[in-house]
């Protein structure tokens, strides 16, 4: 009966823990956001980190709204500045396509929004909380490793109050949108891949 007792309490353990992270290779991530945009807050790693995790399904409602909002963009964005593709987190599992990628001919617009619509998914109530456990393990590398983070303590605290609340999806900070001027889609890196002619792989290599 112990022996039951303890498999079940450690088959309970490992379902609860979720995800392992691959330390080095967060690291990795922040060292080349930070590098590429120097002036990072928390919130914008967060951010990234999220978007590796989930994708773009916590802003799609409809296509033709996703277009009209592509269009929009495409229209009143003063400066396209972000290379075509750039990896989010530290899976790799989505890419940052920037809408340069559409003003240049590389991509259509239905293409893009084609693209955007197969890469969402619902987001699960139980991965969110998978997510916390993740993003626990995450914070815990950026502290360590990058203690001087702007935004390190507030954003960390404002993070943690939305997690608690169920919610996971966070803006960039004003730092980043003032400097960088982001304007993507996320996209599974597959179809990223084929969509720039495999541009983001070769670049990767």
């Amino acid at each position: 009966m112990k022996k039951l007792l303890l498999l079940l309490c450690l088959f309970t353990a490992a379902c609860s823990s979720g995800p392992e992270i691959d330390k080095e290779a967060v690291r990795k991530a922040v060292r080349t956001q930070v590098a590429s945009y120097p002036e990072s807050h928390l919130a914008d790693i967060y951010k990234s980190f999220f978007q590796d995790r989930f994708g773009p399904g916590h802003i799609i409602s409809d296509r033709e709204s996703a277009r009209e909002y592509i269009v929009s963009e495409l229209e009143n964005a003063d400066t396209l500045v972000l290379p075509y593709a750039e990896p989010c987190g530290w899976g790799h599992n989505y890419i940052r396509v920037s809408l340069a990628a559409v003003r240049d001919g590389i991509l259509t617009v239905d293409a893009l929004t084609d693209a955007l619509f197969q890469s969402a998914a619902p987001v699960q109530e139980e991965d969110l909380v998978l997510w916390k456990d993740e993003w626990s393990e995450i914070l815990a590398v950026i502290s360590e490793e990058f203690p001087e983070l702007p935004g390190l303590d507030s954003e960390k605290q404002r993070i943690d109050s939305l997690l608690s609340s169920g919610q996971y999806a966070f803006h960039h900070s004003g730092t980043y949108e003032k400097l960088y001027h982001p304007h993507y889609r996320i996209l599974r890196k597959e179809l990223a891949d084929s969509l720039l002619n495999e541009e983001y792989g070769k670049q990767d290599q």
